[in-house]
């Protein structure tokens, strides 16, 4: 009777795990295809041309604009898309060359300091490092929001 009671409650456990992998998988397939449009392809690999036609789009959706209107929204767009494609670029331009500065001024701090003290910075960025990937962003949204809670205190004086 042990027997048999115990190989029914292995394989209800069996058929329970079998069914919650099956609903998982289910949803995971549901989530991919209600993907937006937006979100297949980055907007750095795509040209001004086609984010200004989606945002047209997108607002025609919405707005219901005329023939008319939606040249000129299209054009505004456009506009938009190519100034913030200029924008990107000179930031990573401007990324690189402080890159670059950066690893010029630690070589001269280099030549300026002696072994030990290169020893001893090496260590205090490695430190550094180790305690900037420490904490998770959770932890750091939970303290952030405990320091700007307004604290509960009461009047004792009457």
């Amino acid at each position: 009777m042990k027997k048999a009671l115990s190989l029914a409650v292995l394989l209800a456990g069996i058929s329970l795990a079998t069914f919650a992998q099956e609903q998982k998988d289910t949803e995971r397939s549901f989530k991919k295809e209600r993907k937006h449009p937006r979100t297949e392809k980055k907007i750095a690999d795509r040209t001004p041309e086609e984010i200004a036609k989606v945002k047209t789009e997108h607002l025609d959706k919405r707005l219901k604009f005329t023939d008319a209107q939606r040249t000129e929204v299209y054009a505004v767009q456009l506009e938009q898309a190519v100034q913030a494609a200029t924008n990107r670029n000179e930031m990573k331009k401007l990324q690189s060359k402080w890159r670059e500065e950066m690893k010029s001024s630690q070589v001269k701090l280099g030549e300026i300091l002696t072994p030990e003290q290169q020893q001893q910075l090496k260590e205090s960025y490695a430190q550094r490092r180790k305690d900037k990937f420490k904490g998770s962003r959770g932890e750091f949204r939970k303290r952030g929001m405990i320091e700007k809670r307004v604290p509960d205190t009461e009047n004792t004086e009457g």
